[in-house]
């Protein structure tokens, strides 16, 4: 069935938005708003249930825009997807959709058919174009709307962000056309190019991590400028160890000396300012820089013995916690506990129920089940 009578063949790495504007052009729509229209009355006609989860809005079409009606949404892309002749999930593969993370707020991500991507990285208002890509083939690339990237990877220029004539910031969801400004102006005929080349995707740069995907570059990119503002990107992956190991450190130390109760009351997040807790939460995050930060924890935890007197050993983790520390996921820590092998340092609340954000566990005791169970190495510092 083809509502459309012209079709278009995507591109491996297209926008969901440069698409529906290619298919309006192709069937001769003059705005994406007649074609959204045009699709929306056919929806109430035929599936009124998801007739309402399609709006009219360019802007606000990808799935990733949409909340509690996400579901109705990825149906009436995949039925857009019969009424453009296009082949089955062809413009759901290259949609920004939502992942298991959606509600952890700053740290919600979404995914680019493979890629994962924080979804505060995702540009709203300026999208920015490189007029040599478009020559070549005029359709909008994903990697665009990350705002992460400011130049172009396969020309060495730096992305066009503002109208050379208006000088208004640039997005082809308003202009509808990714070449030209809304003032009309030819973005191709610029013939001003300056040079440039995003540093953080340069894979020399991660020797101290290892071999790293977009998703994890990424990923380190927003761990470095949530704890480690004021120092240059490229000066904290050249040793991301020793970094993490001074700011945890320092953090806790200075944390302790504030405390006004003793350590076996505190919890581990109390001292450290949720730090385990928010890195939990980035799930695309290099292996090797949690292994840095379960190492600096591990040795923080074994540096002084057990003793009558109470000492940041005796501090509390969250399952969350102790399976950043452990190198695991969330249902071995649960396994480890109903098994035996893991005990809780205090009495269970809510009848004995163990919840995954409740500190329980005795940094520790974790920490040494990590020396004996952990996939990572810790010989060099734990010991």
């Amino acid at each position: 069935m083809s509502f459309l009578p012209n079709s278009i063949d995507l591109y491996e790495d297209e926008a969901l938005e440069s698409a529906l504007l290619r298919i309006c052009r192709a069937n001769h729509f003059e705005h994406y708003s007649d074609l959204s229209i045009e699709v929306k009355s056919w929806l109430e006609e035929y599936h009124p249930t998801v007739a309402g989860a399609f709006p009219l809005s360019l802007d606000a079409v990808n799935i990733y825009h949409a909340k509690q009606s996400s579901a109705q949404r990825v149906q009436a892309i995949q039925l857009l997807e019969q009424l453009v002749g296009l082949s089955r999930f062809s413009l759901l593969d290259i949609c920004f959709k939502h992942t298991t993370t959606v509600d952890l707020g700053q740290y919600a991500e979404v995914r680019y058919k493979q890629i994962i991507i924080l979804r505060g990285l995702l540009r709203s208002t300026i999208i920015p174009i490189c007029p040599e890509c478009l020559k070549e083939s005029n359709y909008v690339r994903f990697a665009w709307h990350i705002n992460k990237v400011e130049c172009c990877e396969k020309h060495g220029i730096k992305l066009l962000r503002n109208c050379p004539s208006c000088h208004i910031p640039l997005n082809y969801m308003n202009s509808e056309d990714p070449g030209r400004c809304i003032c009309g102006q030819n973005l191709l005929e610029n013939s001003h190019r300056e040079v440039g080349f995003d540093s953080w995707r340069d894979d020399s740069l991660y020797e101290a991590i290892g071999s790293c995907s977009l998703s994890e570059k990424l990923a380190v990119l927003v761990f470095s400028d949530k704890f480690f503002p004021l120092l240059a990107y490229e000066d904290f992956i050249v040793d991301p160890r020793r970094h993490i190991d001074e700011y945890l450190k320092g953090l806790i130390e200075q944390n302790l000396l504030l405390a006004t109760e003793k350590p076996n009351r505190l919890a581990f997040a109390q001292i450290s300012n949720d730090f385990l807790d928010d890195i939990s939460a980035i799930s695309c995050l290099s292996a090797k820089i949690k292994e840095f930060i379960a190492d600096t924890v591990i040795t923080i935890a074994t540096n002084e013995a057990r003793s009558t007197i109470a000492n940041i050993g005796d501090t509390l983790v969250s399952a969350r916690e102790a399976a950043v520390i452990i190198g695991s996921e969330l249902d071995d820590i649960y396994r480890l506990y109903e098994s035996g092998i893991l005990v809780v340092g205090r009495r269970l609340r809510n009848e004995g129920k163990l919840e995954s954000h409740n500190p329980v566990f005795r940094v520790r005791d974790v920490a040494s089940l990590a020396l004996s169970y952990s996939k990572y190495q810790f010989s060099q510092s734990a010991w």
